[in-house]
């Protein structure tokens, strides 16, 4: 387990438990007080933790503030397989867009595996995260920050976003429904991947299987506009007929 992985477990546990000690995440992910330690140093100078004697806790925010955490640690386990699957379509030296959903961060640990790769992102945790592997070169869009989320948005995310041209894009939604539709609770979450799956010669949309049959404010794109549609369980009959019909290829473990 990288030191990226591991992190992202102990903020799934604090998400859960509010607080733990040392001792307990050290028996909990099979590795020494000490390593413990130096991992909740990194994180909370990162600010995601607050350090306690002989132990962390999340911070100090009020729930909202750690939505985020909260959502990260949401059907992670689906995440991650997830994203194990579309990691296997990277190659070194790619330009990737990675959007700012939870769902597509426990890729990052994953990309250690790459000679060189270059990222742009909206996503602010994102970006700290890629920015711990020396392998890859990491673009910020600047912008406004989204209070209680991980995005920085607005018209300048999307000017950005305009010059540049990647290999693959690497997405998620907040739904998907019996039509087809990518459909998101942001507008500006909706301009800024219509942005992103215009200037990308591969979309991979990446969604657990709670993600089908619902139908949020925004309908980002469809289907079709989708090359490959990764997933956690295998979706029904219907969904099924619509996945072949967009010409989107599905992946599934």
């Amino acid at each position: 387990m990288s030191h990226l992985e591991r992190q992202d477990d102990i903020l799934a546990i604090l998400s859960n438990q509010k607080i733990a000690s040392v001792s307990k995440l050290a028996e909990t992910l099979y590795v020494s007080e000490a390593t413990i330690r130096r991992d909740l140093i990194h994180m909370d100078n990162l600010g995601l933790i607050r350090r306690t004697h002989g132990g962390a806790m999340m911070t100090n925010n009020t729930a909202q503030e750690s939505s985020f955490a909260l959502r990260e640690a949401e059907n992670l386990t689906a995440k991650k397989t997830i994203c194990s699957l579309a990691v296997q379509h990277i190659t070194d030296h790619s330009v990737i867009y990675m959007d700012s959903s939870s769902t597509i961060m426990p890729i990052i640990p994953m990309l250690q595996r790459f000679h060189h790769l270059t990222v742009i992102t909206h996503g602010i945790r994102t970006a700290l995260l890629l920015a711990n592997l020396e392998n890859i070169d990491v673009f910020v869009a600047g912008g406004k920050v989204g209070n209680f989320s991980n995005s920085i948005l607005g018209n300048s995310v999307i000017e950005f976003y305009e010059h540049i041209n990647a290999e693959i894009a690497l997405l998620s939604c907040s739904g998907i429904n019996e039509k087809g539709d990518i459909t998101d609770n942001s507008i500006e979450h909706a301009k800024i991947k219509r942005t992103i799956i215009n200037k990308s010669s591969q979309v991979f949309m990446l969604v657990d299987h709670t993600k089908f049959d619902h139908t949020m404010m925004n309908t980002t794109f469809k289907l079709k506009d989708v090359d490959y549609l990764i997933t956690d369980q295998t979706p029904s009959d219907h969904y099924l007929s619509i996945i072949d019909a967009s010409n989107c290829k599905l992946i599934k473990p």
